[in-house]
């Protein structure tokens, strides 16, 4: 089974033998983004990056002009932002939200503790009961996208309210009308970049950087399927190589290799600047056709 946005915990995902501090070490240095920027500020631009695939500096920009409110920074971004994004084209500008209605909607799903203004675990998989759907269908992972979600198993008040009306939904009814639009997401190789390089972040733990390799190998099967033509293989390779955790850079460039690159890797650039591991996933595929042939 997959990930499921409504039961998925961090201590399933734990790192073999060596917990989060050897996933750290074991994606090593880089990545840091504008060292002069505290932690919070950093994760910040890398969530409005995943999200809209802004570069660092634009990211920062938009974030320092909106005194580092995340929403309001993407939601400025798609709506002055340089060309559309998914997010754009898939939410309905037009369409009226009842906002009494959209309370409701959101207060049928809400925590029971009256501390808690969010939708948690049970009101999310009451939800997708609703919807009609798993909690395992990766059409939650547009869903949570479209709300820019933080956390997986949890959607608060402004996540869930801000994604509903760029949606233009404020009862169930609406929101199952517009899976199937969502869904095709997962097949369109642009949006389907978009959500996949949000997914990395929406995972991540607070202050981790890299991701488990299990959480990985199943997001990989979720959100590749249509698009990697080597899926099993580098699965399979996975298993066998990686035992800690997946930085974002082989995250994002995994993408690229599936979409950019030929089956046959026969346009692989090897000095280009891949990371180590699909390099020896190149090798491997190579030396085993070389052998199949021979």
């Amino acid at each position: 089974a997959g990930p499921s946005l409504a039961t998925l915990t961090r201590p399933q995902w734990t790192s073999p033998e060596g917990g989060g501090a050897a996933a750290l070490a074991h994606c090593g240095a880089g990545g840091g983004v504008m060292s002069t920027l505290n932690r919070a500020q950093r994760d910040k631009i890398a969530n409005f990056q995943a999200v809209t695939g802004a570069p660092a500096k634009l990211a920062a920009e938009f974030l320092k002009r909106y005194s580092w409110s995340l929403d309001q920074a993407v939601d400025i971004f798609f709506t002055e932002g340089p060309g559309p994004s998914f997010s754009q084209r898939a939410a309905s500008p037009l369409a009226a939200v009842d906002s009494k209605k959209l309370d409701s909607f959101f207060r049928k799903y809400k925590d029971g503790d009256a501390d808690v203004d969010a939708i948690s675990s049970d009101g999310i998989q009451e939800l997708c009961n609703d919807l009609g759907i798993s909690t395992l269908d990766p059409v939650t992972l547009v869903l949570s996208y479209h709300c820019h979600a933080q956390q997986m198993g949890i959607f608060t008040r402004e996540e869930f309210s801000g994604g509903m009306h760029r949606l233009g939904c404020d009862d169930v009814a609406k929101l199952q009308a517009k899976l199937e639009e969502l869904r095709q997401a997962l097949v369109d190789r642009n949006a389907c970049k978009e959500i996949y390089g949000y997914t990395f972040q929406f995972a991540l733990d607070q202050g981790q950087r890299c991701l488990p390799v299990e959480m990985c190998l199943e997001f990989w099967k979720l959100l590749l399927r249509n698009h990697f033509a080597l899926l099993d293989q580098w699965l399979a390779f996975v298993e066998q190589r990686c035992k800690n955790a997946i930085s974002k850079d082989t995250w994002l460039m995994l993408y690229d290799l599936a979409t950019q690159v030929k089956p046959d890797l026969s346009d692989y650039d090897l000095n280009g600047a891949w990371p180590v591991l699909i390099d020896e996933f190149v090798e491997s595929v190579k030396t085993s056709a070389a052998g199949s042939a021979a």
